[in-house]
């Protein structure tokens, strides 16, 4: 007879399980009656006694033996046989005639590789116009590539396979160089690999594997047979080349390699032609101080341009095949035929219907203001409106902030006890929180942080709100002045330079090696490729465009810009960190601090040498040597004057001569800069000099800016400075420089709110100072990526919900195309004034690729190898080894995941183009619209320091939530119709599920786990996030929580800290994703890593590989990720939980169409092992407080209690438990489509009754 495991906890009256069938399924009662008979499949190795069944010989081979090999017909290669070979026997694979396995049955399975591949992806079990099985067919190819003739079989395979469709997408002239024909080829074998059938029964066993091995194939085969053919091709040029005769065309014609050029430090032209007629020239190729080096530069550099036509892309064109218009002409005009008579008598209600709306939202945004947003109460209002809807929200068996709420009906009336209760709550705690004084140590450490005086009346509600609310109290004019200097000066900065950038990458590494010491000035060239040259004059004129604007801004002087005006351009160096903002402003090479004795006798003597090719020294004429640098003040009390060498003597003679007070510069050489591992590249070289040039303008024009306003006062009394809560701001200076860090601003009083948001933004900007901490916030950029811009998931997700929020915010979706194009233009060259106008607005410059993913950006990636450096410590160099190992070889186009960054970016800045246009139409001012663009589409420049320390550890996600919040409270209370159409959208698209769907769908709801069966949003009164939808095979669900903005806000079901909604649940990033399971946890399931316990040893490899696992990007074919192996389980895993798709669904889940089919068998077996796992901690709960009560640490009473609180919580779950798989089961057909409509309105009625009763 089978125990009950949980009799000892069920009353006495209650234990009636001794009646029930012998058997170990604790969960019998739930699975299906009928018996379930499994074939042996290794019947036929079994002794003959013991087999359940006889052999049947399928198989009826013919008496004599010849008759096997016998060839009734002609032989297929009987033409190309001796005449005395012709007609004879030929070995057969197969014994009988009707399943025989030939050469044109293997050159055929080869051929339609793909088709087979698509079917077997697709679920399928056959192809349509084949008569065999997938199985069958694949067996016998095995079998025949084992037996006799396997060689031809093999041949005749392998043969059709290259005639697939799918092999010819391998472009094996791809591309001028080997690199890019491997490249090429690479893809196309893996597509073709990914699309082929995959034997279970091979090594490549696996869809990713073959991915693998095609790629691996393509990578190797297309430059062999490319360079072959090329190689033929250059034989008819090269000796003309030798000879030196030949034209310019033909020279445009030879490949890269046979063009050759000496170029470097200290050469002065440039050779062009091939390596025998380079070993003739007289020029031998030395390059002063570095010895001999060639570098390949292209005499003609052909730029990648898109075909256009009247300034369109040649493949948008209008046709039959792409024009819309011409496509549904047809059905347009047949509906307008139609339903035009019924428009007419309607127009005059809907634009009733459309002038009550404006005059409700009007007055609502009013009220939303007031109460919600920026009025004296809405801290009060706002927090009890969260407070309600988190109340109304809660499970009703669980309590709200510890308080029990009597329970009426269960239903609506206790839900609007639980809101009321909320509201008072959050309402009365904001009054409270205001007449509450923050301590006084907490007062003091902000106020030395900020550097300012103590705040003394700082209320507790103002201390949160100054953490946790953005911008707070901030004026409205500065939020104005940062979009149009800190986001639209820095954005127009940043383009003009990004598009020198782009025609400068193009280049070869050896090109842009010249293109920098052409923009250097250190080499002059005699003979310039014209490109080259073209693209040198760009860089130097923007550079000079925004050195002026440093002059007209006084951040350098005219003397300064003048000497640097035709060789500035950035320097950096390899295994140093990228230059921070103000750096450009420091004086170049090194800064001695010196004595005027000092410089007389030593300094102003020494000069600058190089080493030339034969190792002798020889003086650098052009080099200054030593230079005073600055101001340095002669007499007490008087203006510092320029150091020169009449104010030295001065110093000399007044008794200063050992003093430390002056400052010498030395520039250093191009040899030293070389070997402090200069990186010459000029594409690189461009971007960062723009980069910088962005960052430091902007931030000074800002704070000019706000210098200029009328809440900033130059030299206010003390009564002014008390009353008006002035602060001063710092004159600090920056390092290095003579420029104060906070420009024309320095010196004068803000207002305290404007101080402290200067100062965050400018924390901000500076970054993390701590090694540790920085090194963090790096890797963790690199782990969000990785979850976000790479995982296909988030971008089906992310256009889905964009499309949903663009209607919440009342934009139009018909300006998505228009949107569209203007990228399209403009990555075709072309100039798009809108698109430079919201540019230069600051439109898209805090989108989450933007602030969040900051450091992938290709043009900050430095060119050059990882050098460890002795003065850091272990993990810092552990952090910047493998930051830059994902940087050069994932993200600098080498696997390609940079381009999904760039599509992430560009999916936010598609839709925020079209709101911005939308806006402009609507009459908002360029500034306004740009800032609702912003706000409207997840402006991630949050100066909340609260939420910031938030975001860089527990909630790295945190941002997309707290931006969503107040949208969506806005468009609850100023558009509500909105939250209604979709909410009906929701119900009827469900209930048409459930009327055309198989299965019972009350009863399968019921079974679900609580997780699945939640409401969006986690608010009861909208729809199911998993909608049934039609399906004539099985019961299917959508899950569409990811394609509502905001979905998961009040999902207080799952996440492992209790009632705290989902987005803020901690995961603590990358550290979460190893620390947690190195520890044995799974944070995501709130449960131990299965298969611990065996050893120490063994349960290290278990967790290691759990977060190895969690590191890996969620994509699908990559080894290890979640995606490929549920797309691998659809194929394999045919258990009775396994989840019954096919691979082609199981991949359309991994793109976030989260579909899935179950049955309620399956989901009550499931049910029941959640029940287990719950009662599971109750019995474990129940003896750590039995063995405390055997130790004497509680007392019985104590004891007793516990008990009855743990029985109170297992008569809780096995009643909900039984309650679910008890729902009576109404099995259903799918209906026919003409009950559909009175089906639905019936079942939204009653829903609607459901949940707000039938009065």
């Amino acid at each position: 007879m089978a125990e009950n495991i949980f009799n000892d906890l069920l009353p006495e009256e209650e234990r009636d399980f001794k009646s029930q069938p012998n058997t170990n399924n604790e969960f019998n009662d739930l699975l299906p009656q009928e018996n379930i008979t499994l074939k042996n499949e290794f019947n036929d190795l079994l002794p003959e006694e013991e087999r359940d069944t006889p052999i049947k010989n399928e198989f009826k081979l013919s008496d004599t033996p010849d008759d096997k090999y016998e060839l009734k017909e002609k032989g297929l290669f009987d033409d190309l046989l001796p005449e005395e070979e012709q007609d004879k026997s030929i070995t057969k694979l197969f014994t009988d005639p009707d399943t025989e396995f030939g050469v044109g049955d293997a050159f055929l399975l080869g051929l339609t590789d793909t088709v087979r591949g698509v079917t077997q992806f697709a679920g399928g079990e056959k192809v349509f116009f084949m008569e065999e099985d997938l199985k069958t067919q694949q067996a016998n190819l095995n079998a025949a590539l084992q037996g006799e003739g396997g060689g031809l079989i093999a041949a005749a395979y392998f043969g059709g396979a290259l005639l697939d469709p799918a092999t010819w997408l391998i472009p094996v002239l791809r591309g001028k160089t080997l690199y890019k024909m491997a490249l090429s080829g690479g893809v196309a074998g893996g597509l073709a690999g990914a699309l082929g059938y995959v034997d279970e029964n091979s090594i490549f066993d696996e869809r990713y594997k073959q991915a693998a091995a095609g790629a691996v194939g393509g990578a190797i085969l297309s430059p062999a047979i490319g360079k072959t053919l090329e190689l033929a091709k250059i034989r008819k040029v090269t000796k003309a080349l030798e000879e030196q005769k030949f034209s310019d065309e033909a020279m445009e014609e030879l490949p890269d390699n046979l063009k050759k050029v000496i170029a470097g430090p200290g050469e002065e032209d440039i050779f062009i032609g091939t390596q025998k007629a380079l070993k003739k020239s007289r020029r031998k190729g030395k390059v002063k101080g570095r010895g001999k080096t060639d570098l390949i530069v292209r005499k003609n550099i052909k730029f990648k341009e898109v075909e256009t036509v009247d300034g369109r892309p040649k493949s948008l064109l209008p046709n039959k095949d792409t024009n819309k218009n011409f496509i549904l002409r047809g059905p347009r005009e047949f509906f307008k035929g139609v339903l035009g008579g019924f428009v007419k008598p309607v127009e005059p209600i809907v634009k009733g219907v459309e002038k009550a709306k404006g005059a409700y939202t009007k007055k609502a945004k009013a009220v939303y203001d007031q109460y919600f947003s920026a009025g004296p109460k809405s801290g009060e209002f706002g927090t009890g409106a969260a407070g309600a809807l988190y109340g109304f929200a809660l499970p009703t068996d669980e309590k709200i902030f510890g308080i029990d709420v009597p329970e009426s009906d269960g239903g609506i009336t206790e839900r609007m006890s639980r809101a009321g209760l909320g509201f008072m709550m959050g309402f009365g705690g904001v009054k409270l929180a205001k007449k509450t004084q923050t301590p006084d140590f907490i007062k003091e450490g902000r106020a030395k942080k900020l550097g300012m005086p103590v705040e003394e009346d700082l209320s507790v509600a103002s201390y949160l709100a100054k953490l946790f609310v953005d911008g707070y109290k901030v004026p409205k004019v500065l939020k104005e002045i940062e979009t149009r200097d800190l986001e639209g000066l820095r954005n127009k900065i940043e383009l003009e330079f990004f598009r020198i950038y782009q025609r400068a990458n193009q280049l070869s590494t050896d090109e842009r090696k010249v293109l920098y010491n052409l923009l250097e000035g250190d080499i002059k060239f005699n003979v310039v490729p014209k490109d080259l040259s073209r693209i040198a004059k760009q860089a130097r004129k923007q550079i000079t465009r925004i050195t002026q604007m440093y002059v007209d801004a006084g951040l350098i002087t005219e003397e300064t810009a003048l000497r640097n005006i035709e060789r500035y351009i950035k320097r950096s160096y390899g295994g140093k960190e990228l230059s921070k903002i103000g750096s450009e402003l420091r004086a170049r090479g090194v800064l001695e601090t010196i004595t005027p004795n000092e410089w007389i006798k030593s300094f102003s003597k020494t000069k600058a040498f190089k080493i030339d090719d034969a190792g002798k020294l020889v003086r650098l004429r052009e080099h200054k040597g030593w230079e005073l640098f600055g101001n340095v003040q002669v007499k007490k009390f008087e203006e510092p004057v320029e150091a020169t060498e009449k104010s030295i003597k001065d110093l000399i003679k007044a008794g200063k001569g050992d003093e430390p007070l002056l400052t010498a510069r030395w520039e250093y050489t191009k040899q030293e800069r070389l070997g402090m591992s200069e990186i010459e590249d000029g594409a690189f070289a461009i971007m960062e000099t723009g980069r910088l040039m962005a960052q430091t303008l902007p931030r000074y024009k800002f704070y000019a800016d706000i210098a200029a306003q009328t809440f900033t006062k130059t030299a206010p009394s003390a009564d002014e400075i008390a009353k008006l809560d002035l602060i001063e701001v710092p004159k600090t200076k920056r390092t290095g420089t003579i420029q104060f860090t906070y420009g024309e601003l320095a010196g004068k009083f803000v207002p305290r709110e404007v101080y402290e948001n200067i100062f965050q933004i400018n924390e901000i900007t500076t970054g993390p100072s701590k090694p540790l901490y920085k090194g963090y916030r790096a890797l963790n950029q690199i782990w969000k990526a990785s979850k976000t811009a790479w995982n296909p998931t988030v971008h089906v997700n992310n256009m889905v919900s964009n499309l949903v929020l663009l209607d919440l915010v009342d934009g139009s979706a018909n300006l998505l195309p228009a949107a569209v194009k203007a990228f399209t233009d403009q990555n075709a060259g072309k100039s798009v004034k809108i698109l430079e106008e919201a540019g230069n607005l600051g439109v898209f410059a805090n989108n989450v690729v933007k602030r969040e993913l900051d450091v992938l950006d290709p043009s900050k990636l430095k060119p050059a190898y990882y050098k460890i450096d002795p003065k850091k410590n272990v993990f810092d160099n552990a952090v910047g080894v493998s930051d830059f190992i994902y940087k050069d070889l994932i993200l600098k186009n080498k696997f390609g995941l940079q381009k999904l960054s760039d599509y992430y970016a560009l999916e936010d800045s598609i839709f925020r183009l079209a709101l911005y246009m939308d806006r402009r139409n609507k009459g908002y001012s360029k500034v306004q619209a740009a800032q609702d663009a912003r706000k409207s589409f997840i402006d991630y420049n949050i100066q909340a320091p609260g939420i910031n320390a938030l975001r860089a550890l527990p909630t790295p996600f945190l941002a997309y939530t707290y931006r969503v919040i107040p949208i969506l409270a806005e468009t609850a209370v100023v558009r509500p119709w909105k939250f209604a159409k979709y909410a009906a959208l929701g119900y009827m698209l469900n209930n048409l599920g459930e009327i055309l769907g198989e299965g019972a769908p009350e009863a399968e709801r019921a079974a679900m786990t609580e997780e699945q069966k939640g409401k969006i949003g986690g608010l009861p009164f909208l729809p199911h996030k998993n909608i049934k939808i039609p399906s004539k095979d099985a019961s299917t669900y959508v899950n569409v929580t990811r394609f509502v903005p905001g979905g998961d806000i009040f999902d207080l079901n799952s996440g492992t800290i209790p009632l705290l909604p989902q987005p803020l649940q901690a995961n603590f990033g990358i550290a979460g994703e190893v620390l947690f399971p190195m520890l044995g946890f799974d944070l995501f399931r709130g449960d131990k890593i299965k298969g611990q316990g065996v050893s120490e040893f063994d349960d290290f490899s278990t967790r290691a590989k759990f977060a190895f696992k969690r590191l890996i990007p969620n994509f699908p074919f990559v080894p290890g990720s979640y995606s490929t192996e549920r797309i691998q389980k659809a194929r394999t895993d045919k258990s009775p939980l396994s989840r019954n798709e096919s691979e082609l669904m199981a991949f359309f889940n991994t793109l976030g169409f989260k579909i899935t089919k179950t049955n309620l068998s399956q989901l009550k077996t499931i049910k029941g092992y959640e029940f287990r796992r719950r009662v599971n901690g109750i019995q474990e709960k129940i003896r750590i407080e039995a063995n405390k009560f055997n130790k004497g640490q509680i007392s019985q009473l104590e004891y007793n209690k516990k008990i009855n609180e743990l029985n109170e919580k297992y008569s809780k779950i096995r009643n909900k438990f039984i309650e679910d798989v008890n729902v009576p089961v109404d099995y259903q057909e799918g209906a026919e489509l003409s009950e559909v409509i009175p089906r639905i309105t019936g079942a939204i009625k009653e829903q609607t009754e459901n949940i707000f009763g039938k009065n």
